[in-house]
């Protein structure tokens, strides 16, 4: 930019000065752009450096370890012979029997032991040499463990004979193994599961704590029970909760990478576990399916979705709309949480002094505005709330992205705010749906609770080396999420399945499956967590 001597300015007509200082305004205009933008950069750096992360970004991008590889249990299964007990036993323990007794209301539901506290006869006597009355007692409570124990099940099976010799031979009825000639019991699938699925925890970790119990259980043998248990049982649930799915009027979807070693065919070093599911707080029947896929194309949730009608809430991902264009009984619905997060990441790297009177600000405020409006008719029918978000939410929402129109053009042509509002702004269509339809809410949050699980097991595990693994752990997951919503005992629920569907392995159908569904009454009964209530 060229520098100016008073004498030169004062020689200068009218016209020449106006179109110097129009010059010199677009220069600044530009510098004061190009500031900003690298002013949100570097606070976003820092942030990202050194700030404290409320969202974990996954990245797949570095060498798998050795010890990445060895962390997920399906590395070791295969098709290793079933070992006797005599060959895991290294020591015995004996089950001390419970006795039940009162129970306070912060241990309702805990089994409870009665350990008497009395004074010896002859020392009575002693004290009360004119005799005694026993008064009520004084019961207090502590809460003990009893650690990991393991006992053998050993079946008798009885054997009768007529005494005339006439050839008749009766055996009694034995439990139907859960695998053929498998010392594998529900208990033990149970406690395999729900530490894996449930508790994040390697099924190589939990093969060591075994043997420090005094069983030795292989990693393979435990992996191979696994992926079987979800093959031959738990994926006949899965398939039923699957197309129980289908009857919610909205879905909720997302999707996270996965690392699997080894697939069939061309490599593919990053595959992806899906999510599916409906509004797991609020239906009357909640529902949560996990797929594994080899990619993120179209076609999958194209396949998945093929039988649903409805709404499918998600968060902006381009083959959800491709979907949306080719269906006219599919509704995509964009997320907010989304929209705002994007504004909200801003913010927070330039702190609160800093982010004063910036459009990020300004946008987060006027989202929050929406979100606090709509959260205030969430206890109304469907129908009301859809007359009071047309009152009261609509004219909030046209006012927010009136404002980003106008204001696309101020932001810097690379900033982070005006990708803010172009994603906001391409997304209007869908950020839109919600107002039109009162059973779609305004977040896609229902999927981003069901995936978190999966991708806290990841950061356990590292990586799946099978697709059967894959599938398998799609299969679990989907039971154990399933479960948690309907607010059940995760281990009590897989123990009653595999007691249950041993039983039926035979069966023709699949009929008896209804009566396991996670919300039926019984289940209920036998499996509920008060804690998830």
């Amino acid at each position: 930019m060229k520098e100016f001597t008073l004498k030169e300015l004062k020689e200068m007509n009218n016209d020449s000065l106006i179109t110097l200082v129009l010059a010199q305004q677009g220069q600044l205009s530009t510098i004061s752009k190009q500031l900003d933008y690298l002013t949100e950069q570097i606070a976003t750096m820092n942030q990202r450096a050194f700030g404290k992360k409320t969202e974990v970004n996954d990245s797949f991008d570095g060498q798998l370890s050795f010890g990445d590889i060895f962390n997920e249990a399906e590395f070791f299964s295969d098709d290793s012979p079933e070992p006797e007990i005599e060959e895991i036993i290294v020591s015995t323990h004996t089950r001390k029997k419970k006795v039940k007794g009162k129970r306070e209301a912060d241990l309702e539901g805990l089994p409870a032991r009665v350990i008497q506290h009395t004074i010896p006869e002859e020392e009575l006597n002693k004290l009360f040499p004119n005799g005694y009355k026993e008064l009520p007692e004084t019961v207090y409570k502590r809460l003990s463990i009893i650690p990991q124990t393991f006992i053998v099940d050993e079946h008798h099976v009885h054997v009768y004979a007529s005494k005339d010799n006439d050839g008749t031979i009766i055996k009694a009825d034995r439990p139907a193994d859960i695998f053929r000639n498998s010392i594998a019991t529900a208990p033990l699938m149970a406690v395999l599961y729900n530490g894996k699925y449930a508790a994040h925890q390697p099924i190589e970790r939990q093969s060591q704590m075994f043997k420090s119990n005094g069983v030795k259980l292989e990693t393979n043998t435990l992996c191979n029970w696994v992926i079987k248990g979800s093959e031959d049982y738990l994926s006949k649930l899965y398939d039923l909760l699957h197309e129980m799915l289908y009857d919610s009027k909205v879905i909720h979807a997302d999707e996270t990478p996965v690392k699997v070693t080894r697939v069939n065919g061309p490599s593919n070093s990053k595959s992806y576990m899906w999510v599916y599911c409906n509004n797991t707080n609020k239906d009357k029947h909640p529902i949560v399916i996990y797929d594994y896929q080899r990619s993120r194309r179209a076609d999958h949730p194209r396949e998945f979705l093929k039988d649903f009608s409805g709404t499918v809430v998600t968060d902006g991902y381009q083959v959800y709309h491709t979907i949306d264009k080719e269906r006219q009984d599919l509704t995509v619905a964009g997320c907010w949480v989304h929209a705002k997060r994007k504004f909200a990441e801003i913010v927070k790297s330039l702190g609160e002094t800093g982010a004063k009177g910036t459009i990020a600000k300004q946008a987060e405020d006027m989202i929050s505005e929406i979100f606090f409006l709509d959260n205030q008719l969430d206890e109304l029918s469907k129908r009301e709330r859809e007359k009071r978000r047309k009152l009261d939410v609509k004219p909030k929402v046209n006012a927010f992205f009136e404002w980003a129109h106008k204001l696309i053009d101020t932001c810097a042509v690379q900033g982070q705010t005006a990708r803010a509002i172009e994603y906001c702004l391409n997304q209007e269509q869908y950020l839109r749906v919600f107002l039109n339809n009162g059973d779609v809410p305004m977040e896609n949050n229902a999927a981003e609770r069901a995936i978190r699980p999966f991708t806290l097991g990841r950061k356990n595990w590292g990586t799946i080396d099978t697709e059967r693994g894959a599938q398998a752990s799609a299969v679990a997951y989907s039971i154990v999420e399933t479960a948690k919503a309907n607010h059940l005992k995760v281990i009590d629920y897989f123990e009653l399945l595999f007691t249950e569907m041993s039983k039926h392995k035979d069966d023709e159908t699949n009929d008896y499956l209804y009566d396991l569904l996670p919300w039926n009454k019984d289940i209920q009964k036998k499996c509920l967590n008060p804690n998830l209530k």
